[in-house]
């Protein structure tokens, strides 16, 4: 729900293929999403996560004698893993995807600090904070790809002392159990019927897309093509902002924000009820992450040096 400047990125770097973003909601109703979006934190909780997990990692690496400069809250949006569009977010927003490659990403607080450190230091900087690769955690849940942890950096200690040694686990589930739900509720008969209304719709506007995600698609690759050419991406800008416009229209013509929550509800009611379990036992994590000031992580291990 946030993003971080390429050095100091949390699980990303640990994990086997990197994240991506889920796409942004930014109605004042909040879209539907598996189990009542408790599997993810909201706007706020995140901003004060966020807070929290760098006071940790900070203070993990004065402990191994390393400076760190605690990243800020970035920008923050509502999960909407269905990607559904409100006609004002459209219109203010579009899909939210040229705007942020034509901001550019957050300054590094870190990178000036770095820029002081001989090669050696730098390095030895670098794996106080996301580990060694020498002391490796592999996770596995259903429908998720595997998780590579390294679990002497700073990033996982950080983390473990907020929110507990079974975290990761719990939370790599979840993605799995939310991935399942989204899955079944794109191919529920309920939302196809209303898709193909919304992708009706479109047509007759001339934009020949099939699913939501095509529409989604063609401007992120229009904006992959552009690169860093600032008047392309302003002109896919302006491309994005039509067809998100014309996309929100039809979704509230077909009513597939209410396809959704009806196909999602009869998805969940045949899952079991460990699956519920699993996502109320993340959230009381989440909980009493917020509660709680991160636990002690003077149980690091790898390189301590001053720099």
């Amino acid at each position: 729900m946030r993003a971080r400047p390429a050095v100091v990125i949390a699980l990303c770097l640990l994990a086997v293929g990197g994240c991506s973003p889920a796409p942004a909601h930014r109605g004042d109703d909040p879209p539907p999403a598996p189990f009542g979006g408790a599997a993810v934190a909201s706007v706020e909780q995140a901003k004060s996560l966020h807070r929290s997990e760098e006071r940790a990692v900070a203070a993990c690496m004065r402990q191994r004698g390393f400076p760190y400069r605690e990243v800020p809250v970035g920008r923050t949006v509502a999960d909407n893993p269905y990607g559904l569009l409100t006609e004002e977010q459209a219109a203010r927003d579009g899909y939210g995807l040229t705007a942020d490659l034509l901001a550019g990403p957050p300054p590094d607080p870190n990178a000036q600090l770095l820029a002081r450190l001989d090669p050696g230091r730098r390095a030895a900087w670098r794996n106080a904070l996301t580990g060694t690769g020498k002391q490796v955690r592999t996770l596995s849940a259903p429908n998720s790809p595997d998780l590579r942890i390294n679990t002497d950096g700073c990033v996982y200690l950080g983390r473990r002392a907020m929110y507990g040694s079974e975290w990761e686990q719990a939370r790599l589930t979840v993605t799995g159990l939310t991935a399942r739900v989204i899955d079944r509720v794109l191919a529920d008969p309920g939302f196809r019927r209303a898709q193909r209304t919304w992708a009706d719709c479109l047509r007759a506007d001339g934009e020949p897309f099939a699913t939501l995600q095509d529409a989604r698609g063609a401007i992120q690759d229009s904006a992959n093509r552009a690169g860093s050419d600032r008047v392309a991406l302003q002109s896919v800008g302006r491309r994005e902002l039509r067809l998100a416009e014309r996309d929100a229209a039809c979704q509230r013509r077909s009513d597939l924000a209410g396809a959704v929550r009806a196909a999602q509800k009869r998805v969940e009611a045949a899952l079991p009820a460990s699956s519920r379990r699993q996502v109320a036992e993340l959230a009381d994590l989440r909980k009493r992450a917020l509660s709680s000031p991160p636990g002690d992580p003077s149980t690091a291990t790898g390189p301590s040096e001053t720099p």
